[in-house]
């Protein structure tokens, strides 16, 4: 009788004391503001989900240590249920087989990719295979200070502009203004990471890589590319409309800078100036150069799901929700990327009151995939780039033979066999 008491008694608690729920790994770099956002996106989720729990892995760290991060729970056999997937890490995952081909699942979970910005979703393709589903880009554009063009009496840049209007634009807004003989503020600022100048070598007509991406002699080296390199470096070391200093944000928060060249993901960076009212900003698409069709680049993030993903369906479902309607609705209050469903980023820019948003959409229409997502030696290839610039603007070096020199070391490092 006790026996079959107790036994009777644990059959009642058995349910209120059961612990089978399943834990999803969601990795990710998002800092803590992100993460805070990406939590309210989770939240739908997790409701028609009762018994799943989708614990974020944020790392808020650099994209190398998210990407060693990553890579090292996978070889150890602990792989995140789904993983944001940088555009430089598409050929090292997706070409060698760590992460599964989203295409098969998709009609069944009601998903169309025609509802993704096509050179967008290209970034994570491999013909008819999908290994992403895109969560939001941003091409590469340039910010202006409305009060540094009103006080010089110039018009806001618009639409389809060359090099010859921005250099003259930038050297009128380059200025002594304190009578001292020395610039204090300056039309514009160069970076020597690659990430934003690259777009600006490729609206000159020039390239680091040749059209299949297997060499750089003959492209970085060839007289269009040099030519655009010159006229970039230029701003430092001719026309002195750039500072030799990099702090470039600091000095356009400040009105030191008036164009920058930047991405969406600078916006929450300069959202609170705008909002207190230091800052009053626009922003246009990159010039090119006269007789060269206007063009820039697109950086994107897409959700991954590992091959060895203990949860597959589970893993997949939540990938595809992330990158859905619902869950961008939800982030987009956080401002760091568009997204990149076509119906939401056209809300959003209908929507927009302060005519930012649009002028990203327009860029898009000249914007191509990053060398990152098609060559998988990339990553080594962007980090000696910038040692060809500090050669020029630091060492004096002729252009011509500082492009010559790292087209060879690039052709080295394309020619490798480990990635």
């Amino acid at each position: 009788m006790i026996r079959r008491a107790v036994a009777a008694v644990a059959l009642l608690l058995a349910p209120a004391c059961r612990t089978d729920r399943t834990v999803l790994a969601l990795a990710n770099w998002a800092d803590y503001r992100e993460s805070e956002v990406e939590d309210r996106a989770l939240a739908p989720f997790a409701a028609a989900h009762p018994g799943v729990v989708v614990e974020q892995q944020s790392s808020g760290t650099g994209l190398m240590e998210y990407r060693e991060r990553v890579l090292t729970a996978i070889a150890a056999g602990h792989p995140p249920d789904v993983f944001l997937l940088d555009h430089s890490d598409v050929p090292a995952f997706a070409d060698h087989g760590a992460v599964i081909d989203l295409a098969p699942y998709l009609a069944r979970l009601g998903v169309d990719p025609v509802r993704y910005d096509s050179t967008v979703l290209g970034i994570f393709r491999r013909g008819a295979a999908v290994y992403a589903i895109p969560k939001g880009y941003t091409p590469i554009v340039i910010v202006y200070n409305k009060d540094l063009f009103d006080r010089a009496a110039l018009p806001y840049p618009t639409g389809d502009w060359t090099w010859d209007e921005f250099r003259r634009v930038a050297r009128v807004l380059t200025r002594d203004t304190d009578g001292d003989g020395r610039v204090d503020q300056w039309g514009t600022a160069f970076d020597s990471r690659a990430s934003l100048w690259i777009p600006w070598l490729w609206s000159g007509g020039g390239d680091v890589l040749c059209a299949d991406g297997s060499r750089s002699s003959g492209c970085l080296d060839s007289p269009q590319s040099v030519a655009a390199i010159r006229w970039l470096t230029g701003w430092v070391t001719d026309d002195s409309i750039a500072p030799r200093a990099e702090d470039n944000l600091r000095l356009f928060y400040s009105g030191r800078v008036a164009m920058l060249t930047t991405g969406h993901f600078w916006i929450p960076n300069l959202r609170p100036y705008v909002d207190d009212g230091r800052l009053r900003i626009g922003f246009v698409e990159l010039p090119h150069r006269a007789g060269v069709q206007p063009q820039t680049v697109v950086y994107a993030s897409g959700l991954a799901v590992p091959a060895d993903a203990a949860h597959r369906k589970l893993s997949v479902e939540l990938a595809t929700y992330l990158a859905d309607s619902l869950a961008e609705a939800i982030r987009l209050s956080a401002g760091i990327e568009l997204p990149s469903l076509i119906a939401s980023a056209q809300t959003v820019a209908i929507l927009d009151t302060t005519g930012w948003e649009p002028v990203f959409l327009r860029a898009m229409h000249h914007a191509r995939a990053p060398w990152g997502a098609r060559v998988a030696h990339w990553r080594v290839v962007e980090a000696a780039l910038p040692a060809m610039i500090d050669r020029i603007v630091l060492q004096h070096v002729d252009p011509a033979v500082a492009a010559r020199d790292m087209a060879r070391r690039i052709d080295a490092v394309l020619t490798a066999t480990d990635p």
